[in-house]
């Protein structure tokens, strides 16, 4: 009896491996696919302006997006040590990575909630992060100097640790704090912290707490818990601002030649409040132009919220020659603001204004002669692009003070 043939089982037996092979690669392909869509923990890199990079992970928790930064930075390359350098801290990093990430999966299961450990100052350097391109430069400035100063009252707290008793800590803190900015000349004594800059600093972390309170980090925004005699006190804001009489005397006093923009510029914002910021910024494609009637159309750079205000004849009047420029030119050239200022003192002096009129006053001027004029509040405040009526409510009561004046002059003829 003949055995069974072989012949195709020979031929197609060498294929066998091959079709294997590929289907573990194909399900390599996919398991890797999958593991990198769910990977709740991402180690990322941000350049510096010095060269290193900052080592800072971005992780997933609770369906809510988190970053750590972890102090660790990849220097240049230059030499053998730095590239050995930059392996260890890479291996540093990813370990820190590892131990997140099981954090993260054991804290699922009830045993750990990693976000109740995180540090403040990590939290305000993530919100920087978010932030960034969000709100004003000032405002990134004003939380890294919050940053800065919590790190010198009391280094390494987590965020659940603030309460009422360490805000009464950082508040007397910040009576006596002097600023840690570095000055060039080394026998100078730092300066005192200015009474408005300490309440700005205590506002901003009651903004930052009510940021971890909507993200669920803690439950309370222990500012609030403050009494009026624990916060600090915002002293009595004031306005430096020209009369009528003021500034129809510097409209009609001449500059010299090289100030005959600053002069524009700032005669311009008298009659529609721009700052100098944006002033700077404004370019004819910011001009709508509807028949006879003229307005703006910004976004605010302080603010990054967007303004469309008419302009008056006499804001127009100071407005310089277009002379076939394109949208994108700018309107005004203009100097550097302290170049700027100094020449509006001299003109000042000139026009026998005896005040300390920076660029500024034009913004506080325009408040003023509107809220003089009639104008309501609200509209006031919309001209201005003001994000809260309240600051707008600092002109209306000089207005007041104002009208209270005139009336007092007229019981003294009598």
């Amino acid at each position: 009896m003949r055995p069974p043939r072989v012949k195709n089982v020979i031929k197609h037996a060498p294929h066998a491996p091959r079709r294997v092979k590929q289907r573990n690669q194909i399900t390599m392909e996919i398991l890797n696919k999958t593991t990198k869509a769910k990977e709740p923990v991402k180690l990322r890199f941000k350049a510096l302006s010095n060269g290193n990079q900052s080592l800072y992970l971005d992780f997933y928790q609770n369906g809510k997006r988190e970053y750590e930064f972890l102090k660790l930075y990849l220097i240049p390359e230059n030499s053998p040590l730095d590239r050995i350098a930059n392996i260890n801290t890479l291996k540093v990093a990813n370990e820190i990575k590892a131990k997140r990430l099981f954090d993260i999966i054991h804290g699922k299961s009830g045993l750990r909630d990693t976000t109740q450990c995180q540090l403040l100052s990590e939290w305000i350097n993530m919100m920087i992060e978010r932030k960034r391109n969000q709100v004003s430069n000032s405002s990134i400035k004003g939380l890294r100097r919050l940053c800065r100063h919590l790190n010198k009252y009391m280094d390494d707290v987590r965020i659940m640790d603030v309460d009422k008793q360490f805000c009464i800590g950082f508040t007397e803190y910040l009576r006596t704090a002097v600023s840690l900015k570095t000055s060039k000349d080394s026998t100078q004594k730092p300066k005192r912290l200015a009474l408005v800059t300490q309440a700005e600093m205590l506002n901003t972390l009651s903004i930052v707490l009510n940021e971890a309170v909507r993200e669920g980090l803690i439950q309370t925004n222990a500012v609030r818990l403050l009494s009026q005699t624990e916060k600090i006190k915002i002293p009595q804001s004031t306005r430096e601002y020209l009369t009528l009489e003021e500034l129809k005397r510097m409209i009609d006093t001449p500059v010299k030649p090289n100030a005959r923009e600053d002069k524009n510029a700032f005669l311009f914002c008298c009659f529609c409040g721009l700052r100098y910021s944006d002033v700077t910024a404004l370019k004819w494609g910011n001009i709508i132009k509807d028949g006879e009637k003229m307005s703006i159309s910004i976004v605010q750079k302080k603010t990054k919220q967007p303004v469309v205000a008419p302009l008056s004849d006499k804001a127009v009047s100071f407005l310089p020659d277009q002379n076939g420029k394109n949208n994108d030119d700018k309107v005004f050239i203009l100097p550097s603001q302290g170049v700027t200022n100094m020449r509006l003192k001299k003109w000042a002096k000139d026009a026998n204004v005896n005040k300390n009129v920076t660029f500024h006053v034009s913004r506080h001027t325009f408040a003023t002669m509107m809220l003089t004029a009639g104008a309501d509040i609200y509209t006031t405040s919309k001209l201005m692009g003001h994000t809260d009526i309240s600051v707008t409510q600092i002109y209306a009561k000089i207005v007041d003070k104002k009208k209270e004046e005139a009336v007092t002059l007229l019981d003294r003829l009598f």
